[in-house]
């Protein structure tokens, strides 16, 4: 069972790293990257239409900080 976000602040961070994970899905698929987490897709996908039709989007430095946040371990 997923926790839904409630708070403007809680759907910000579910977008933004749902937006994350996305792209590390879609470089490792590419072969650009190798390892990192198993991401459900779907789920990702589906927080980010909810995200939309809340009026929230993936901010554009979230995924580069989620980037760094999994390089160092």
């Amino acid at each position: 069972m997923s926790k839904e976000p409630r708070t403007p602040a809680e759907w910000q961070e579910a977008v933004d790293l749902a937006e994350g994970f996305l792209l590390i899905e879609s470089a490792r698929s590419y072969g650009l990257i190798t390892g990192g987490p198993k991401v459900d897709v779907a789920r990702c996908e589906e927080i980010l239409v909810a995200g939309r039709r809340r009026g929230v989007r993936p901010r554009s430095a979230a995924a580069e900080q989620l980037a760094r946040m999994l390089a160092k371990g």
